[in-house]
């Protein structure tokens, strides 16, 4: 047996093939002419993460004369037996998924309602040492302006943004190759996000499948969502954020309920 390719994703967990780069290339590989007879697999949980994509995948590659062999299982999909075994095995694996997601998800929740940080990137204004929030007071000075300022003024977001760039604060981006640059919609996220005045927020935004998809999902925002005392200090008082959050509403609602439009930025508050 010749080895003619190997096909790597460690460290990716992706539910679907699409975050799946070295699955994506193989498949493209076998489209554009590589000849091989057969792919090697431990168990039929590296082929797929989900039974519609393990069948899929199974039926593409076949349709180019190639069958899979899993090692663990010691499953053929040349033999009958081998395919009716992918099939069943498939569903296990895909159910197993949803389980371990399920427990994660509820030991974050067990965290929040701790006061617990629970990962992802630190909100500006801090940083983050021992698994602890700490307040970054050269940050956290840009922080209060911009709460002063919304709180106590008619200023929006934008001109909050054009304050602070005028004046030379920088907005230390999080993300690489983001800006560096202060914009009205970070300046929103920022006087939206009680973790400001030392609460940790979980479930803020939830999963949502993309009608027409099969395993496409994107981030909503929902107002049922955990709120507790975080085991960190505030940077503004509670009495001030729920001050600006109300006046936030209501400008909203004197907008006519436009609100901004969902950027990745907002990945950095969606815990």
């Amino acid at each position: 047996m010749q080895i003619v390719g190997i096909y790597d994703d460690a460290g990716k967990s992706g539910k679907s093939i699409e975050g799946r780069p070295a699955f994506k290339k193989m498949l493209s590989d076998i489209e554009n002419g590589l000849f091989i007879d057969y792919i090697l697999v431990y168990k039929s949980s590296r082929f797929g993460r989900n039974a519609a994509d393990i069948l899929n995948s199974l039926e593409f590659i076949q349709s180019y004369g190639i069958n899979l062999i899993c090692i663990e299982e010691g499953i053929d999909s040349l033999q009958t037996s081998g395919k009716l075994l992918i099939s069943v095995l498939s569903a296990v694996v895909e159910i197993e998924r949803e389980n371990i997601l399920e427990q994660i998800m509820n030991g974050r929740r067990e965290k929040a309602r701790q006061g617990g940080w629970n990962g992802g990137f630190v909100p500006y204004g801090y940083y983050l040492k021992d698994n602890h929030l700490y307040i970054e007071e050269t940050e956290a000075e840009a922080v209060r302006i911009i709460y002063d300022m919304f709180g106590n003024s008619d200023i929006g977001y934008g001109g909050i943004a054009k304050y602070l760039n005028l004046q030379g604060i920088r907005k230390i981006s999080r993300q690489i190759g983001k800006l560096d640059r202060w914009s009205g919609h970070f300046v929103s996220l920022i006087l939206d996000n009680p973790v400001y005045c030392g609460k940790i927020a979980y479930g803020r935004c939830t999963r949502e499948k993309v009608k027409g998809t099969k395993n496409d999902y994107h981030l909503v925002s929902t107002d049922d969502y955990i709120l507790e005392e975080g085991q960190y200090e505030g940077i503004v008082s509670e009495e001030l954020w729920n001050k600006v959050h109300a006046e936030m509403i209501a400008r909203k609602k004197q907008a006519g309920g436009v609100g901004c439009a969902r950027n990745k930025d907002c990945d950095l508050f969606c815990i």
